[in-house]
């Protein structure tokens, strides 16, 4: 026994990184599929989301439903190890805890961002990787923000929601929200100076904040006609925005996703507001 008990233990310990890499994961979000992937564990993805788009190997991986309509019964089917999920998705899946390690994740501000990534990593046994990349990240967020430094705060409007046809019922982004931090971190200023997360606004709170630039994410609706976006907006043309042309209509999803690509939101912010006229 004494000469076998070393011999299956240095087995044992051999065999450990491969049975890491073996690990059969799924994903409940974009940014939990981007975050795997972007540790290099892309490999033990065994499921994910139909919003599940980038990197462009995500798109072969089975689809399991989406954050609220998970599909159990392809869940079970595909024998996970872990599954990686928002708080939202929780209550539908909590039934597979004597199955599967869950891995809860926040995901409304920066922090969670980074908070996301080292739960990852430490579920994936790849926690230096995972600091290296919140490293990364952070880095780049500096280096938009150090652009910024000697640049007067843009006002800016970040619209994710209205009524289609018309600009009433219109949802923008408060305080708290990661994309809030971003428009900081680029050089704006949130127009919305109240601290309600996601509040509900009128044109009548647009034209009373009088912003320099609007955005509106349509990151799910492609088929939306600018053209005819812009003329709604053009007859308020007494707000700051609107009279200098500084209107941006987003269709890239990307704006969604508090995962690894963060930086590239706020570079883009930060080209929006200080370059030309949008339209």
């Amino acid at each position: 026994m004494k000469t076998i008990k070393p011999l299956f233990i240095f087995l044992l310990l051999a065999a450990a990184p491969l049975l890491v890499h073996a690990e059969r994961v799924i994903t409940l979000a974009p940014a939990l599929t981007e975050m795997v992937f972007a540790l290099g564990k892309g490999n033990s993805l065994v499921g994910n989301t139909k919003f599940c788009n980038y990197p462009e190997e995500a798109k072969k991986i089975p689809r399991v439903g989406g954050l609220l309509d998970v599909n159990l019964e392809i869940i079970v089917g595909l024998k996970p190890d872990v599954i990686f999920l928002y708080p939202e998705s929780y209550e539908k899946i909590k039934i597979m805890e004597k199955r599967a390690k869950l891995v809860v994740v926040k995901h409304t501000c920066l922090g969670d961002v980074f908070d996301g990534i080292t739960a990852v990593s430490k579920a994936l046994a790849c926690d230096e990787k995972g600091k290296e990349l919140i490293a990364s990240i952070k880095g780049q967020l500096e280096d938009i923000r150090q652009k910024t430094v000697v640049k007067e705060k843009v006002k800016v409007l970040l619209i994710i929601g209205r009524n289609p046809d018309t600009l009433s019922n219109m949802y923008i982004i408060g305080a708290g929200d990661f994309l809030n931090e971003l428009m900081e971190m680029a050089g704006g200023k949130n127009a919305y100076e109240g601290g309600i997360g996601y509040p509900g606004i009128s044109i009548e709170s647009v034209v009373a904040m009088n912003p320099d630039v609007i955005i509106e994410l349509s990151a799910f609706n492609e088929g939306i006609n600018d053209e005819k976006v812009m003329g709604l907006w053009k007859k308020f043309s007494f707000i700051s925005a609107v009279k200098s042309r500084r209107i941006t209509i987003i269709k890239d999803n990307l704006w969604l996703i508090p995962g690894p690509r963060v930086a590239r939101i706020a570079e883009k912010m930060h080209s929006l507001f200080f370059s030309p006229a949008s339209i």
